[in-house]
């Protein structure tokens, strides 16, 4: 499938602006991100590009310069796995993530108690943004405090399965429920589950946070758009086990934490944690 690949240059330029960009384009069929030097290039497949759709969004951001090129079929999964390096995380008992294939070799693995394989697939969710990073540590420090072992865990925003797959091995209550919207990222969890031989294990649905089911969860962890993450702190409230049940938000940028935290607040729900890790943000709420 051909794609049209258009690079809009911010100016001047927020974080702000750049992720609420990629949330309107994406709502217009863009199915991938690139951020870099003050620029997004995003993708659309050939045959949905429709020019005057695109400055009505730059238009009312006030962005004026945007370039586009046509790029011919490839195999883009194949490209991605090529450019997927290994992560490794050392936090609790440790973690490390590698591609299919011979895409991410490394001489000697470390020793770590957790190896995952994650083909992308164009899913998010690969250990290497910030966010999916945070959550990835987060769970390995939950599980140091005996936070995951046997608790009932849902996965909202699932993508490639990543964070669900990990809970899973750790032994997070059977199963562990991971929902997404998107049924290429369903497809692609699935898959990831098999890889990780945890199929059986993790219960993957096509669904949004109305699945959520009240009083059902010890976890619920949520890597989505801040405005999704606020506009459902009430349905993550009410899906949380009275006296004690964890949330773990990530997927928005500092300037976006007093929001999310306002929100929390009015819901119940208390913080016990939070990361920054360049200028992304991690909270780790709780229902008292």
């Amino acid at each position: 499938m051909e794609h049209v690949a258009v690079t809009i240059t911010i100016g001047p330029y927020s974080p702000e602006t750049e992720e609420i960009l990629v949330a309107e384009l994406a709502g217009i069929g863009y199915e991938g991100f690139l951020s870099e030097d003050h620029s997004i290039t995003a993708y659309i497949p050939a045959a949905s590009f429709r020019e005057s759709h695109l400055r009505i969004i730059l238009d009312t951001y006030g962005v004026t310069k945007y370039s586009r090129k046509y790029i011919p079929e490839k195999n883009w999964n194949a490209d991605l796995e090529l450019r997927f390096n290994p992560v490794i995380l050392e936090a609790g008992k440790g973690c490390s993530i590698r591609t299919t294939g011979n895409g991410s070799m490394v001489p000697v693995w470390p020793p770590v108690a957790y190896r995952l394989v994650i083909k992308p697939e164009l899913s998010f969710g690969t250990g290497h943004h910030p966010t999916t990073f945070m959550m990835l540590e987060s769970l390995l420090h939950m599980e140091q405090q005996g936070l995951i072992k046997n608790r009932k865990v849902l996965d909202l925003g699932t993508g490639t399965g990543i964070l669900a797959i990990l809970a899973s091995k750790m032994g997070a209550a059977v199963p562990v429920h991971a929902l997404d919207n998107d049924r290429h990222c369903v497809h692609s969890c699935r898959d990831n589950a098999r890889r990780n031989r945890i199929a059986h294990k993790v219960n993957v649905l096509h669904g949004d946070a109305s699945f959520i089911q009240s009083g059902r969860y010890g976890l619920i962890m949520a890597n989505i758009h801040r405005n999704i993450l606020i506009s459902e702190m009430d349905t993550f409230a009410r899906g949380l086990e009275p006296g004690g049940g964890d949330l773990l938000l990530s997927g928005f940028f500092t300037t976006d934490v007093q929001a999310l935290l306002d929100a929390g607040q009015k819901n119940g729900l208390t913080l016990k944690e939070q990361k920054e890790n360049e200028g992304w943000s991690l909270l780790h709420l709780a229902r008292s």
